[in-house]
């Protein structure tokens, strides 16, 4: 398995790997991902309260900025990780070996093991769009309102179909677009909905011209030598999307953040 198979460690390592970026990553790409992380877990995280569960935590990333961050406000009673992978878990368990309210465990978003209404939090992100079939993707919906307390908060994330750029590779390049790995705004609050949770904000991320990184391109000299099209996308996330929350549903990747009735 991939995951297990990587050996290497530390922050910018980790931040790589996660994204799948080669070695030669220009530096201001990866100051934009961590601004991403960063802005990410504080809507992930902010306002977080007693018992929390990062549902694929993986090697930690985002739960670890929320806790770096002062003003992400969260009062722990007891935090869980949980994760696939050992060896992720394993990364995640040690940066966190200094707080003494957080623990890992192995496990599966399908099948959680925990008794009903046992969190009053779930963070899950990148999570649902790996699952194969989309009836995997609303059992680990109902999974998730199971374990959560009544009046409980989810936060999950979802890559969007209907996009300009996902729009672009289905039409233009005959790519294969659908769901648990894409679904658009509409869908995916219904699957919310049936599975009893009402959606009360969404923060929209990733709103370049173009699919990926124009950087691992060998032309990227040529066609964006000064990252335009990254710097426009973090302008809008950073300085619009804030003050337009309804315009995150035109991003390519979008949390939403939901209660369970």
């Amino acid at each position: 398995m991939f995951w297990e198979r990587q050996n290497k460690s530390g922050d910018e390592v980790d931040l790589k790997l996660a994204r799948d970026l080669p070695d030669d990553t220009p530096e201001f790409v990866l100051r934009m991902l961590i601004d991403f992380e960063k802005d990410a877990a504080k809507f992930c995280f902010s306002g977080a309260k007693g018992r929390i569960l990062d549902a694929g935590c993986g090697n930690g990333n985002l739960a670890q900025r929320a806790m770096r961050d002062e003003t992400t406000e969260m009062d722990i009673v007891q935090f869980i990780g949980m994760d696939f992978s050992r060896n992720m878990l394993s990364r995640a368990a040690f940066r966190a070996k200094d707080d003494q309210k957080a623990s890992f465990l192995q496990g599966s978003i399908t099948h959680l093991p925990f008794q009903d209404q046992s969190f009053d939090w779930i963070v899950c992100s990148g999570v649902l769009t790996c699952l194969p079939t989309l009836r995997e993707a609303e059992v680990a919906l109902g999974e998730f309102s199971r374990v959560l307390e009544p009046g409980g908060v989810l936060v999950v994330d979802f890559f969007n179909r209907i996009s300009h750029y996902t729009l672009v590779r289905k039409y233009i390049f005959g790519e294969t677009i659908n769901p648990p790995e894409y679904v658009s705004p509409s869908e995916f609050k219904k699957e919310l909905e049936n599975a009893g949770f009402l959606v009360v904000a969404h923060r929209g991320f990733d709103f370049k011209p173009c699919q990926g990184y124009l950087f691992m391109s060998r032309w990227r000299r040529l066609i964006d030598p000064c990252f335009v099209q990254e710097r426009l996308s973090r302008l809008l996330e950073r300085k619009v999307i804030v003050h337009r929350p309804e315009l995150s549903l035109l991003g390519y990747r979008i949390f939403v953040k939901c209660i369970k009735k």
